[in-house]
């Protein structure tokens, strides 16, 4: 008996609402599981699902037939005969027996798997890890593409040490860049002090009495805030606690622009300014609120405390909370 004996003369019409009782009652007219599914819809008929073969269908009104409203990948090879069909319900488990493909037996044995030379393996390795793949998942990655795993392992220790020194070199130019940040920073602390009139009391030529407070003060640079008049200074030493979160943007490209800086980074663009041709960097100045900076995956920021006063670094991903001076190297 074929499909054609079970499909009605005339189309019917599904049943627009089913009850719920149907789903929890009823089975699976293909593979006889219990606890179906039901979906209401709005303007659409309601339609049973099943979770154990993911046939989708809906129910004629007089609930003889059925219509497969979505059938999964593994019975794609009766699609063509159930496809937007009505059928009945008691025969569609028959139907799809009857189409379904039968199992091959394999006759030849699956194929080698690949051989690679060493220098092709280093060679795809560089290129996943240049395009940001962590050392760990390379190693996993290349194992599913068929070589050994003592391949693996000597292609991970290659490339763990690849890794160390890229994140060495990344490190000198922080600290290059942290160099020249620290001595901008101090440059306009030092402008302030001039243009206040107080450049003397700092060269020692007059002395000025300290207040019990400037005695207690440890740092160098603390005594040289207190010197910058407060109506020309930023309240550095007011200004709420830095904060970093080691959640931040993706990699990204070093920014061209003092807006696309902006953009990357966070901030206005005029506080961003390019720094050293040989190290790609950006550099923050804030003289007066402090800035939220995101500092994308790779790329590495130096910043000054606003409460210890400390040149601090941290690797992105991050985001730094609160921040006045800061420099970011980028490759």
């Amino acid at each position: 008996m074929g499909i054609q004996e079970n499909t009605p003369l005339l189309d019917p019409s599904p049943k627009q609402e089913i009850p719920d009782s149907w789903a929890k009652n009823g089975r699976c007219p293909a593979c006889g599981a219990t606890n179906l599914k039901v979906t209401h819809l709005p303007e659409i008929a309601d339609y049973l699902s099943c979770t154990q073969c993911e046939i989708t269908f809906e129910v004629e009104k007089g609930g003889r037939y059925v219509r497969l409203k979505y059938i999964p990948d593994a019975l794609e090879f009766a699609d063509a005969a159930l496809h937007n069909q009505w059928v009945e319900a008691s025969r569609l488990s028959a139907i799809i027996s009857e189409r379904r493909a039968p199992v091959q037996e394999k006759k030849n044995p699956e194929p080698p798997l690949p051989t690679f030379s060493e220098d092709d393996v280093w060679s795809r390795t560089l290129r996943m890890y240049r395009m940001g793949n962590k050392p760990r998942m390379i190693q996993l990655m290349l194992l599913q593409s068929g070589i050994t795993q003592e391949q693996a392992d000597v292609i991970f220790a290659k490339l763990k040490k690849v890794s160390e020194q890229d994140a060495q070199q990344q490190n000198q130019k922080f600290w290059t860049m942290a160099g020249v940040s620290i001595f901008l920073v101090m440059l306009v602390a030092c402008s302030w002090v001039y243009l206040s009139g107080n450049l003397p009391i700092l060269l020692g030529i007059t002395t000025v009495t300290p207040a019990s407070s400037q005695a207690n003060q440890p740092l160098a640079i603390g005594m040289l805030f207190d010197l910058i008049p407060s109506n020309a200074k930023p309240d550095l030493m007011n200004q709420p606690d830095t904060k970093v979160d080691l959640h931040g943007p993706g990699k990204a490209a070093c920014p061209a622009t003092p807006a696309t800086a902006g953009k990357l980074f966070g901030g206005d663009s005029s506080i961003w300014r390019r720094d050293m041709e040989q190290y790609p960097s950006w550099q923050m100045i804030s003289a007066g609120n402090p800035v939220n900076v995101k500092v994308p995956d790779g790329m590495t920021a130096g910043y000054v405390d606003n409460k210890s006063l400390q040149l601090l670094s941290v690797h992105g991903p991050a985001t730094i909370y609160n921040v006045n001076f800061l420099v970011i190297t980028c490759d």
